[in-house]
C-alpha cells in the first residue's frame, strides 16, 4: 500500500470512528490543508490523521510526525505547528486506535504508540 492509501484508509477508520459516535463529520475539499477532516460537537475541531504499520521490536507503532516535500534534488520536512490542527488520530495495522490532543504531539519528530504513556489516548 503506498503512503496516499495508507492516509486514505486512516482517514476513512477516523470518519467511521466519529459518525459512529454521533459526531458530525466535514470534509476539506481539497487536499492541501494540514488537517484531514473537521469534527463538529458542539465546537468545530481540525483532525490529522495517521496510518502506521511501522512496528518496533518493542511492540509499539512508530507514527512520524513530519510533513515532506519537495522536488529534483530539494527536500524538505517540517514539524507540525500548534495551529495545524487540534487532534492527532493514529489508526495502527492491528486496528488499534488512538485520539491524541495536538499539544502532546507538536514539535515532536514522532512517537511510538502501544506504550504505557500514550495508553490513555486509545479509542
Amino acid at each position: 500500500m503506498n503512503t496516499k492509501r495508507k492516509g486514505s484508509l486512516a482517514l476513512g477508520v477516523a470518519i467511521d470512528h466519529f459518525i459512529a459516535k454521533g459526531i458530525t463529520v466535514l470534509l476539506p475539499i481539497a487536499d492541501c490543508d494540514l488537517y484531514d477532516l473537521v469534527i463538529d460537537n458542539g465546537s468545530l475541531k481540525k483532525i490529522q490523521c495517521k496510518y502506521t504499520d511501522d512496528k518496533e521490536s518493542s511492540g509499539g507503532y512508530n507514527i512520524d510526525l513530519r510533513t515532506f516535500g519537495g522536488y529534483r534534488e530539494k527536500t524538505y520536512h517540517n514539524r507540525y505547528k500548534s495551529e495545524d490542527f487540534d487532534f492527532l488520530f493514529i489508526y495502527c495495522s492491528d486496528g488499534k486506535k488512538y485520539l491524541i490532543p495536538a499539544e502532546k504531539v507538536i514539535a515532536k519528530a514522532h512517537i511510538v504508540v502501544g506504550s504505557k504513556s500514550w495508553n490513555e489516548f486509545k479509542c
